[in-house]
């Protein structure tokens, strides 16, 4: 005969269990941890593909492929009626310095116009849609969400400097130029990417509007660009600060094969200098 169960012993109050009751004090919370590198690499992916998947990417690409070619066609054009001329009189031209340095420096000046297009939606464009909070809900904290960003426009940027590298590449193939000087070009190119990168960035963090942010990076990369040129018109005093903060001549550096450190560390700061300043407004 089986024994009968017993119930609790009289004066004892049963214990809750899931909904009969309300459950005891809870502990402290424990706080969530902030996001690992996976999530900074599973969002910078995301935007990735969500630009090159874009109109903006589309246009971006239109645009670089276009005046690649017409700026590739002048310096090879121009290569070919001063060699006809230097043959006519008995010589030849250095093909490296005509096809190669002028063209590398127009890439990089291409560059600096293509890369506001991939900085212009990471802060900005979120913020002007309205999901710049969701965005910031991620456990990533403020610099692994830039870094993110950073390297989702770094390496789109970069795609296309690749691109833009193929021509010498085949140059490179057919006997033309030298592989240090394109490698110098590369690294060059890269580092004015990263640059260029970052302080659009700084911008887009500062701006609602993504064509507000666009033409700020712009305009604040053609300056930097051109004051280059105005050395020779202004006071030697401030010709040499003039030339400090100037890009171009050092990306010329690097296009005719020149490593310099000094150009090396120029840009290394002020991609981290914008970096920094790259605090997102809600």
């Amino acid at each position: 005969m089986a024994k009968p169960v017993e119930g609790p012993p009289k004066g004892a109050q049963a214990r809750p269990t899931g909904s009969e009751g309300p459950a005891g004090p809870a502990g402290p919370k424990r706080p969530e941890r902030p996001g690992g590198w996976g999530q900074v690499l599973t969002l910078a992916r995301y935007e990735f593909a969500s630009f090159w998947g874009g109109a903006t990417g589309a246009l971006a690409l239109l645009v670089f492929l276009g005046l690649e070619g017409l700026f590739f066609n002048n310096s090879v054009a121009a290569y070919a009626l001063a060699n006809l001329g230097a043959m006519s009189r008995g010589g030849a031209i250095d093909a490296t310095l005509t096809m190669f340095t002028v063209g590398l420096s127009d890439l990089g000046l291409l560059l600096a116009l293509v890369s506001p297009l991939a900085t212009m939606r990471s802060f900005a464009s979120s913020a002007h849609g309205g999901h710049l909070d969701l965005l910031m809900s991620w456990p990533l904290g403020r610099r692994r969400l830039t870094l993110s960003l950073f390297c989702a426009a770094f390496f789109s940027v970069s795609l296309l400097a690749v691109l833009g590298l193929t021509p010498y590449a085949l140059l490179l193939s057919m006997g033309v130029g030298s592989l240090r000087l394109l490698a110098a070009a590369f690294l060059g190119l890269i580092l004015a990417v990263a640059a260029f990168v970052a302080v659009g960035l700084a911008v887009s963090s500062h701006t609602r509007k993504p064509m507000a942010s666009a033409l700020t990076t712009l305009g604040a990369l053609g300056f930097m660009w051109a004051i280059g040129w105005a050395g020779p018109y202004i006071p030697e005093t401030a010709s040499l600060l003039v030339q400090g903060l100037a890009f171009g001549p050092r990306i010329n550096h690097f296009t005719l094969g020149l490593l310099d450190f000094n150009d090396v560390l120029y840009f290394a700061a002020l991609t981290l200098c914008s970096l920094a300043l790259a605090k997102p407004v809600r």
